[in-house]
């Protein structure tokens, strides 16, 4: 019910729309599948940048500047003709993931890659490669140079993009919106079915609920990231 703001309208104030969020099916698994797909996008996003980075800046391997750019081509696609590619692909290839976490999982990835690519890139190229060269001297192999000396000091920039594309993966609606089903819904995929059945005051309560969580999953982050990095 609307009504024109003033003390007596104060009387109609209810937090029975904010008990939808814990009572509905659906929204209760679009908010698990959101932490589930963000946690994991930005993790994996963050360790495919990591070794995508060493290969361009660290190597001379033929086609390495190929794979930066491939890398990074996805941000030029908009996340809905991502979402439709990603469907007819996987309709011609026999791998049954569509309408799983799975594609979302490949969606999002692919999507949040390049952020994590240039975040990555210029982090290493800031660091000098006598420190790699050392490590070769006294005998280490290349993935304990990798593991002991580039990641603790890569460590600031990789806890940077692994915050970024958590959060905007949990408010990611282009790509999910072709690629969900009734068990790998989404927050911003639930919050615009809401919006079609004319569910507005669910709509309100689930995203003030977002921002909420958005926030203070930011403020927590921020915190640790910057904890980080002072200890590097």
């Amino acid at each position: 019910m609307y009504s024109v703001p003033s003390l007596e309208s104060l009387r109609e104030l209810t937090l029975s729309n904010y008990s939808f969020i814990l009572e509905d099916e659906l929204t209760r698994t679009a908010v698990f599948n959101s932490l589930i797909l963000g946690l994991a996008s930005a993790t994996v996003v963050v360790a495919v940048t990591a070794v995508i980075a060493w290969i361009t800046v660290r190597t001379r391997l033929p086609g390495r500047g190929a794979l930066d750019f491939l890398a990074f081509v996805p941000i030029t696609i908009p996340g809905i003709v991502l979402g439709i590619s990603l469907i007819w692909v996987y309709f011609t290839i026999p791998i049954r993931i569509y309408g799983t976490l799975w594609i979302l999982l490949v969606a999002y990835v692919t999507r949040y890659l390049p952020y994590g690519i240039r975040g990555t890139t210029s982090a290493l190229v800031q660091i000098h490669r006598e420190l790699e060269e050392a490590a070769g001297a006294a005998g280490a192999r290349w993935w304990a140079t990798f593991r002991y000396i580039l990641i603790p000091l890569l460590r600031p920039a990789l806890v940077g993009v692994w915050i970024y594309v958590f959060i905007i993966s949990l408010r990611e609606l282009g790509a999910g919106v072709l690629l969900y089903s009734s068990q790998s819904v989404v927050l911003a995929v639930r919050i615009f079915d809401l919006r079609d059945s004319g569910n507005y005051t669910s709509i309100a309560a689930l995203s003030v609920f977002l921002i909420i969580v958005l926030v203070t999953l930011v403020s927590v982050l921020q915190r640790i990231g910057g904890r980080t990095i002072r200890e590097a």
